[in-house]
């Protein structure tokens, strides 16, 4: 009995040391940058990708640039946020002209299934459907904090009649 108690008692162990070995990983920005990265250090980064910044300008305080030609499959564009010279946000805009709501649906459950392997469950933090006059906009957002940094993924739509705008992003903050 003595030996099945200190067996249990190891097996616990040992799983608490599985467990804690598998731990979340940092939220960092994304293509290998860092929170804090100067605006000259991030530009040069940008000229050897072959990006190009096509506005920059100041939002809330912080400067804002939206930066085209970073490859990867369906990012229409990539914005950078600075405050104090400082990188603290960045955020990938994906569209996809050919495709229907379900296939955003479809890229935005693989993004959330992803980002909950990297960084554990997520938190709900817009759902809504509202029709506003002949438009109807569509929001969905999920969160990932951490100490000091978080990520929000969100699918956001807007349909009439004649005309669709949907765009699934994902924020990366230094917060």
């Amino acid at each position: 009995m003595y030996r099945s108690v200190l067996a249990l008692i190891s097996l616990v162990f040992c799983f608490a040391a599985f467990s804690s070995s598998q731990a979340q990983e940092a939220i960092t920005p994304p293509f290998g940058l860092q929170w804090g990265m100067t605006k000259p250090r991030l530009e040069e980064l940008l000229k050897g990708a072959k990006a190009r910044i096509s506005e920059r300008r100041t939002v809330a305080g912080r400067e804002r640039w939206t930066v085209e030609g970073l490859i990867q499959t369906n990012l229409r564009q990539t914005v950078f946020y600075f405050r104090n010279d400082g990188l603290v946000e960045v955020e990938l805009q994906y569209q996809n002209n050919d495709w229907i709501d379900s296939d955003y649906s479809n890229f935005m459950g693989q993004l959330r299934v992803n980002l909950e392997r990297k960084y554990g469950s997520s938190k709900l933090i817009a759902r809504s459907k509202n029709p506003q006059g002949n438009v109807v906009s569509t929001l969905t957002g999920y969160e990932w904090v951490q100490s000091g940094s978080a990520i929000q993924l969100v699918f956001f739509s807007a349909e009439s009649a004649s005309q669709i705008f949907r765009m699934v992003s994902v924020h990366y903050k230094a917060i």
